[in-house]
């Protein structure tokens, strides 16, 4: 995702354009070069020079720093890169160093009758400020990220309970970028003692309703970047819990949740394999309908207890639940749970 805040830095480039643009993977890069104002020299009297002025650059909170650095290869002719991470912006920290400003150099004053008397050494050269080769990485920062195969109703999910308006067709891929939305809880759950509804807690920044992330559709292949799988993958780790939706309607179900979850355990140092799962079958309504002339093409492989069955053995939990997102059967329940469930995994995180 391009940050476009990067725009708006002050003094952008004090004393030149950006950068040449050179092909990366086949795409065109054009990096932005950003550079904070020179001290200025002493002067008489004793007086010493100005500081330079800083550059501060905007970024989206859930901003990733960090800084690349290249490796000269044994045979000089390929150049390996490696990257180190500097920090994380967040609203909690909203403002990270990561590049210094140098010293300035000793004037005569230092010598002379000011500095003390017979004081002989030779004064410091000035040193230069640090120059650093940046990668930033937006990750977006959500409660619970909606994973799945293409096509397996995350989108429509995200339409039935929050009031985003994502891309919705009968094809894969529909969605290209995450989508975002807020679920705000019943207010007969948030009643107090006296009946009556604390309206910060159902709306606003501050309410107590959870924010789910939709990723588009991750294929096999998906850690080693195939479907972009990097680009999708790398908002997951800011979420805290995983809401794997499985189709029912698919050629193989059980195929779909080993293959999509041997993807999460490749992705990146393995860490979100570590992250708790819940596990929810969409589109049940095709077990009662099966047979009709409903949707062309839309049958299951397994009866409800077959794959509930498989679905179990293959689980590491027993986190499993079912819906169907486009009749919005056992939606509510699915959220109830999800609320709880996600405040007691953010509890024992704190």
């Amino acid at each position: 995702n391009t940050l476009a805040g990067l725009t708006h830095a002050w003094r952008p480039n004090s004393f030149g354009g950006s950068g040449a643009s050179y092909k990366n993977n086949g795409r065109i890069v054009r990096p932005k070069s950003f550079r904070a104002e020179k001290g200025q020299d002493g002067e008489r009297q004793f007086k010493s020079g100005r500081y330079g002025k800083e550059v501060l650059i905007r970024v989206p909170p859930g901003t990733v720093v960090q800084e690349e650095v290249e490796n000269q290869e044994e045979d000089d002719e390929h150049v390996s890169v490696t990257y180190f991470d500097i920090g994380t912006l967040t609203l909690d920290s909203p403002q990270l160093i990561v590049a210094r400003g140098g010293e300035g150099g000793e004037g005569s004053a230092v010598t002379g009758k000011a500095g003390g008397r017979g004081v002989k050494r030779p004064r410091l050269s000035p040193v230069g400020g640090e120059r650093k080769k940046l990668k930033l990485t937006l990750k977006i920062v959500a409660d619970v990220a909606l994973v799945g195969v293409p096509n397996a109703g995350k989108s429509t999910f995200l339409a039935s309970v929050t009031r985003a308006k994502p891309k919705i067709a009968n094809y894969p891929f529909t969605t290209v970028i995450p989508n975002l939305g807020v679920w705000i809880p019943p207010e007969n759950d948030l009643k107090g003692s006296g009946g009556e509804v604390d309206k910060k807690l159902i709306s606003g920044a501050g309410s107590t309703g959870l924010v789910l992330c939709d990723v588009p559709g991750l294929v096999a292949g998906a850690a080693k970047g195939v479907g972009l799988g990097h680009a999708f993958l790398r908002h997951v780790e800011r979420c805290h819990v995983i809401l794997h939706l499985v189709d029912a309607t698919s050629i193989d179900p059980i195929e779909d949740f080993k293959m999509l979850n041997r993807e999460i355990v490749k992705y990146g140092t393995g860490q979100l394999a570590s992250m708790p799962q819940v596990v929810v079958v969409n589109k049940i309504d095709a077990f009662d309908r099966a047979g009709e002339d409903w949707e062309k093409g839309l049958k299951t492989k397994y009866t409800k207890e077959d794959l509930q069955a498989k679905l179990q053995e293959a689980m590491p939990h027993a986190r499993l639940m079912w819906m169907s997102a486009k009749e919005k059967d056992g939606v509510d329940d699915l959220m109830t749970r999800m609320l709880a469930f996600v405040r007691k995994v953010k509890g024992n995180n704190a």
